[in-house]
């Protein structure tokens, strides 16, 4: 005689375990292409100077490699840990950005470039990198929890509240870039979420007029804000880098100069390594090799496109809409610096430019992002 099963035994099957080889090796193999191109790249364009202030030309590669293989090791770790246990980190996550974000006004802070946005502890560490996913993971997990709730006017109050404290202390450091990318980052899950786009161009536009209301209130901004227009106009103050930069474009013609062979990073090029190593990529690949590096990095954001809107749930759709956006944005932002069409906003190329805070947090978003596409493929599994 079989045996009579309760209902409160009945168990639905679980969804399959993710397995390694269900990640999205495209996106694998893409991101791993773009991190070895940047280590090269970091190699060529900051030697000169880490032999010149460290002597030491090696100096700032084995930092990035550092930073790499921490940021390899961190995104590894998000495909094994629990799927509940990452969509449980939202509110801690930012708690520990906030407290991070906290200790830049401690004397642990690290200024470089007359800019406070470091603390030193051993190794110097950029909390407002961290702060982008700690922002996206907590809102994730907002949203989530009020799915459908989007026109109760205080879930977007609640939210935007809960930005505030993080993007608040960004701002005070100051980082600007960071704080315009955070902001846009609010808007594009509050969109995914349900928010009609008409309420997200609104705020977005008032949140527009606010920044720059608050921008324009330090000399320093303004100067930045105006003098990218006519960069030639003071090319040897507010506007050398610019004209710098287009000069390394422009050496660079068609095919470049090669490797380790431009001018630009040999002193004549401030921050060649990090904020502008795009114009160095032109001068020493030409126009040719900086095109190709670009394709490469828009086919990788295509594939974090395309794992968003597969998403089988709210909270994947808003970690991987974010999560590109995110690495859309800072490219956007720092080409657009590079050439001139906005002001210097002080925002790495990812995967590309120097900074080993950057790159490990770069590499969590992709981890995340194999995470999402790991669930979608086990939960189709389950279903077909």
């Amino acid at each position: 005689m079989s045996a009579v099963i309760a209902p409160n035994e009945v168990r639905a099957p679980a969804i399959p375990r993710p397995r390694l080889g269900a990640w999205d090796w495209p996106l694998v193999l893409l991101t791993a292409v773009l991190v070895v191109f940047g280590l090269f790249m970091i190699l060529s364009a900051s030697s000169s100077h880490a032999d010149a202030v460290y002597g030491d030309s090696l100096t700032f590669f084995n930092r990035q490699v550092a930073g790499v293989l921490l940021g390899v090791g961190v995104s590894i770790g998000v495909t094994v840990v629990p799927w509940r246990w990452l969509r449980a980190v939202g509110y801690p996550a930012a708690g520990l950005s906030f407290l991070g974000l906290m200790l830049v006004f401690t004397p642990l802070a690290y200024t470089a470039n007359g800019a406070t946005r470091w603390i030193h502890v051993g190794v110097n560490i950029q909390p407002s990198e961290f702060a982008k996913v700690g922002l996206i993971l907590m809102l994730a997990t907002f949203l989530q929890r009020n799915e459908g709730r989007m026109r109760d006017w205080t879930i977007l109050v609640t939210a935007g509240v809960l930005s505030l404290g993080l993007i608040g202390p960004v701002f005070i450091e100051p980082d600007f870039g960071t704080t315009v990318v955070m902001s846009g980052l609010v808007g594009v899950m509050l969109f995914v979420a349900g928010l009609r786009w008409r309420w997200v161009m609104g705020l977005g536009g008032l949140g527009v007029l606010a920044l720059f209301g608050l921008a324009i209130l330090e000399p320093y901004r303004i100067v930045r804000l105006t003098s990218f227009t006519d960069p030639l106009a003071d090319g040897s103050g507010s506007g050398y880098q610019v004209v710098q930069g287009w000069i390394a474009l422009a050496s660079g013609g068609t095919f470049g100069n090669g490797l380790a062979t431009g001018l630009a990073q040999r002193g004549f090029l401030p921050e060649a390594h990090t904020d502008f190593i795009l114009a160095v990529v032109g001068e020493e690949l030409g126009g040719v090799g900086l095109f190709v590096f670009l394709m490469i990095y828009l086919a990788m954001l295509w594939r974090g496109v395309t794992i968003a809107s597969r998403a089988v749930d709210l909270y994947g759709r808003l970690l991987g809409a974010a999560l590109t956006a995110m690495l859309a944005a800072q490219a956007i932002i720092n080409l657009g610096v590079v050439v001139g069409w906005v002001p210097a906003k002080g925002l790495v190329f990812p995967f590309l430019s120097y900074g080993a805070s950057a790159v490990v947090v770069h590499l969590f978003s992709v981890g995340l992002l194999l995470r999402v596409s790991m669930e979608t493929r086990a939960h189709d599994a389950q279903e077909g």
